[in-house]
């Protein structure tokens, strides 16, 4: 612990230094206690810099001379601590040991919480069985809650120091960055550009299907129309034009880059499961086909009558990659600041959780954990995003929105990493695959250390994968495939991995850019796979991978009502990343 604070007091005297910042031991300590000191001590440099009284040294005075309030307030109530704590190292022993009586006292009152200081956390351990799921799986249990005991009057009466020791502040970021699309997406918008990203996707999408072991005997179209007599065959390729005969068979185009070719299979008992996997298929998905072909007559071409069909999918034997540090990331997104419904009230409770402010050594503990924090989309409410979008907002400027949320996200504990991918409110182009917002507007996020991120991204921390797509495609998918439900997100998350595909039809209400490379595919199987934008909090598991939509901190909006959709704002999940386990902390549930 002194090593680290002999470290970071080095960080800090070094910076003031070379800002040309005297310092005493008392100031220095100041900055040393309160939270997120480097990025305060930014702040701070900034303040003084507009002072014309300052010259070099920093002392109370200056700052009371300190314009950003919220930095003069934290400034001035650690040094009345310090002052306060210097008085007591003057008391009598008695003092003190009545102070450890206190904490033990403490201690064993939390191991017996009241209700209301014993949220309801959702775990994997219990909710699940089995990790391994596949299509026709439910959804995730419910949880009973744990029986807690009754408020009693002693807690009410007794002040408890609660310590907050988070063993993430042990341990080093250690996170890369696999795939970003930012500074990747230069288009014309001219016919080529639209032809190359098709044979991208097509060529990707081949070599990820040709890994399944029954592929191995597909031959292309072309080679098809050659034959002349009915015989078994096999191929793939993208689908197109899938519709339902008079007789209830299904119907579609097979496309690949030698030929087109119709497929037919039947709806009747021995095809029930090629038929379900149709009719959650998709325009433009890779699907791999067996059969038998007909040879067309009198210039007819020829069908194949489909007796296997699969699409490329995750494999049954995918083995996640876990962290060998005891450490949690935390999945948020669609915070929407700057919006009238922007439960500010919830998201400091979340504050509060990552800074130890709890009651609960349990919530104490698990948010010790936290060494990572991902922000998936929509941030901010943005300007113009829906019609009559003003009457919702009570920032109407999005560089207020931006400076909004960097004043909240600064009081987030400076060991913890902070990565921000683009959502469709935030300024940037609408279309996907979506670059990071540019530093112009969220200028504060870059200098307080956070990672800004295109829209999907794909990240590692301390050894395992998350993908992280904001999840714009969600109202396509959910609208074609009429079984899927957008209040129940981790069914349709599902869909885009066994397609591997999060955008898989081009020309629906999802705008996707003509970009020569295809950032949608799922190439690397991720070990989590993190959604937003439709504000349903969702968690489960699908052969291995966390599936988790994060839900959201707005209120419903009516915008939200005009599509029967029922946010569920303040519920966190928090994944383990040494064992993929999850917890999911509802804070309109914790006091």
């Amino acid at each position: 612990m002194e090593s680290r604070i002999t470290e970071q007091k080095k960080v800090i005297l070094n910076k003031l230094i070379n800002s040309g910042i005297n310092i005493s031991p008392t100031m220095l300590d100041n900055i040393l206690n309160i939270n997120n000191p480097l990025k305060n001590l930014n702040l701070l440099i900034k303040e003084t810099s507009f002072i014309p009284s300052f010259k070099s040294h920093l002392t109370e005075t200056v700052i009371k001379d300190i314009s950003d309030e919220k930095l003069q307030r934290v400034l001035k109530r650690n040094l009345s601590k310090t002052n306060h704590l210097l008085l007591q190292e003057e008391t009598t022993t008695s003092e003190h040991s009545n102070l450890q009586k206190e904490v033990v006292t403490s201690t064993l009152i939390d191991k017996n919480l009241p209700a209301e200081f014993s949220p309801v956390i959702e775990s994997s351990k219990t909710e699940y069985k089995s990790q391994e799921t596949s299509p026709s799986d439910i959804l995730p249990k419910r949880i009973t809650k744990k029986k807690t005991t009754k408020r009693t009057p002693r807690f009410e009466s007794t002040k408890s120091i609660f310590t907050f020791n988070p063993i993430a502040k042990e341990y080093k970021s250690n996170y890369e960055v696999i795939q970003d699309p930012t500074n990747k997406l230069f288009t014309n918008g001219k016919y080529d550009d639209f032809y190359e990203l098709t044979l991208d996707k097509y060529n990707k999408l081949k070599t990820l299907i040709r890994k399944r072991p029954e592929v191995s005997s597909a031959t292309n179209i072309n080679n098809i129309f050659r034959i002349s007599n009915s015989i078994e065959i096999s191929t793939l390729g993208l689908v197109d034009k899938i519709r339902q005969t008079k007789k209830g068979n299904y119907l579609f185009t097979l496309e690949d880059l030698t030929g087109k070719i119709s497929v037919l299979i039947q709806n009747n008992s021995e095809n029930l499961d090629f038929v379900k996997i149709i009719e959650r298929t998709l325009n433009d998905q890779m699907v791999f086909v067996k059969g038998f072909y007909n040879p067309g007559e009198h210039g007819r071409k020829g069908i194949i009558f489909a007796s296997y069909i699969s699409k490329i999918d995750i494999p049954t034997n995918f083995q996640p990659n876990f962290s060998p540090d005891p450490l949690s990331i935390a999945l948020i997104s669609d915070i929407h600041i700057g919006s009238k419904e922007f439960e500010e009230g919830l998201f400091t409770k979340f504050i509060n959780f990552l800074n130890g402010k709890s009651n609960n050594k349990l919530l104490r503990e698990k948010a010790g954990r936290i060494k990572y924090l991902v922000i998936n989309g929509d941030l901010i409410d943005g300007i113009g995003i829906y019609p009559n979008q003003q009457e919702d907002l009570v920032i109407t400027d999005i560089y207020k929105q931006f400076k909004k949320a960097s004043d909240i996200l600064l009081e987030i504990p400076d060991y913890i990493k902070i990565f921000f991918v683009s959502g469709n409110h935030e300024p940037v182009r609408n279309a996907i695959p979506r670059p990071a917002v540019p530093k112009k507007y969220c200028e504060d996020l870059v200098n307080m250390g956070i990672k800004c991120l295109g829209n999907p991204s794909l990240i590692k921390t301390h050894n395992v994968n998350t993908l992280i797509y904001h999840g714009e495609s969600m109202h396509d998918i959910t609208r074609i495939i009429h079984d899927l439900d957008i209040n129940k997100p981790i069914e349709t998350m599902k869909e885009f991995l066994i397609g591997r595909h999060l955008a898989p039809t081009f020309g629906g209400k999802t705008q996707i850019a003509p970009v020569n490379t295809d950032h949608l595919i799922v190439e690397k199987i991720p070990d989590i796979f993190h959604t937003g934008h439709v504000h349903i909090n969702g968690i489960g598991k699908y052969r291995n991978v966390t599936l988790v939509n994060s839900g959201c901190f707005q209120a419903q909006t009516d915008f939200m009502k005009s599509f029967g959709i029922m946010p569920t704002p303040g519920i966190v999940p928090v994944i383990e990343l040494d064992s993929l386990d999850f917890l999911t902390l509802d804070f309109k549930k914790i006091n």
